[in-house]
Order: structure tokens, then C-alpha cells, then sequence
């Protein structure tokens, strides 16, 4: 609850004081979120690859996006965080700023960056989330299913990218949630 009092004259890296700052301002501006990893557990696995598309206005901003791709054979062979990991994350971080995170089990994303974070002598993430499964469970209203990416955008008759990269999942998950979005009635 007091989290904030225990960061008082903690000496942040700068890409973090700046994204902090950010939330000072309140923005609509949303971000569909897509990360490639070694594994499903924060603690020990690595992100191979990012993928990040602003949405802003109800429209998709392609020309607004992040896409990196990392040295796979490199980030499984190296234990510690690399160079190459923490440009990384200070990307993204900058790429996402203040914006409304928007992805599939985003809460499984949002712990490894956190992870990442930590190892940098940064705070966890305060963005707000939109999970899209979530989204969709409340519109079939049922709880006790899960729903893969893949099925949520057959779903909603969205064609699963021919080239995978983490930029297209994250464009298809961007998608997703403006259709979910609509059949909600969110403005």
C-alpha cells in the first residue's frame, strides 16, 4: 500500500524517472502487446522478442510501433541480463509510456517485464490492462473456459499473421480488441 514511500530518494535509471513522469497526464492512447519468451516462467525465462502497436483514436497507428528481435541463441546462453536485453526493455518502456496495455494473458507479459525491471533497479509497471480473453469471456459470459489467441481470432474472423513476427501478433491482437471492444460498447 505504501510502496511509493518505500521508493522515496531511490536513484532510478532515467529511462525510468521519465516514464514515470508520464502518468502525471492521462492519455487514451492504447498499446497492444505481444512478447516472445523462452518459457512461462518470469523468474527464470527470457523475452526472445517484442512486439508493440499504438491504437489511438479507435485506429490501429502502424506507422506508431516497436518491433525487436533478439539474438535468441544469445539470450539463451547468457544467464544474467545482456546489453542487448536491457536497450530492450528501455525501449519498450519508452515505446509504451503512460499508454493502456492491451494483450493475451497480458498479465503473464506484465510479470516478466517486471522481472527485467527489477534487475535494472526499476519499479514495476503501472500501466492499466485490457486482457483480451478476459474481454471475450465477458461478452459469451463464461468464466470457465480458456480461449487461445489463435481461437480468439477465429473467432472474430481475424486471420492469424502469415509471417509470425511479434509486430504481426501484436497487429492481430490490436485488432482483436477493437472488435471486442465495439461488441462491448466501450468508448
Amino acid at each position: 500500500m505504501l510502496d511509493w514511500f518505500k521508493n522515496i530518494g531511490k536513484d532510478y535509471p532515467e529511462f525510468w524517472k521519465n516514464y514515470l513522469l508520464q502518468f502525471e497526464m492521462p492519455t487514451e492512447r492504447k498499446v497492444a502487446l505481444y512478447l516472445e519468451t523462452t518459457g512461462l516462467n518470469p523468474a527464470k525465462d527470457k523475452i526472445i522478442s517484442i512486439g508493440a502497436i499504438a491504437i489511438e483514436n479507435n485506429q490501429i497507428r502502424v506507422e506508431n510501433c516497436l518491433e525487436i528481435e533478439l539474438n535468441k541463441a544469445e539470450v539463451i546462453e547468457t544467464k544474467d541480463l545482456s546489453y542487448q536485453d536491457i536497450q530492450a526493455i528501455e525501449s519498450l518502456i519508452n515505446f509504451i509510456g503512460n499508454a493502456t496495455l492491451v494483450g493475451h494473458r497480458i498479465h503473464y507479459d506484465i510479470e516478466i517485464i517486471n522481472e527485467y525491471l527489477s534487475k535494472i533497479q526499476s519499479g514495476r509497471l503501472k500501466n492499466d490492462l485490457f486482457d483480451v480473453e478476459v474481454m471475450h469471456t465477458k461478452i459469451i459470459d463464461q468464466n470457465s473456459k480458456q480461449f487461445s489467441l489463435v481461437e480468439l481470432l477465429s473467432i472474430y474472423k481475424i486471420d492469424y499473421p502469415q509471417i509470425v513476427t511479434s509486430a504481426n501478433i501484436s497487429f492481430s491482437i490490436a485488432l482483436l480488441f477493437l472488435k471486442l471492444k465495439s461488441r462491448l460498447k466501450m468508448s
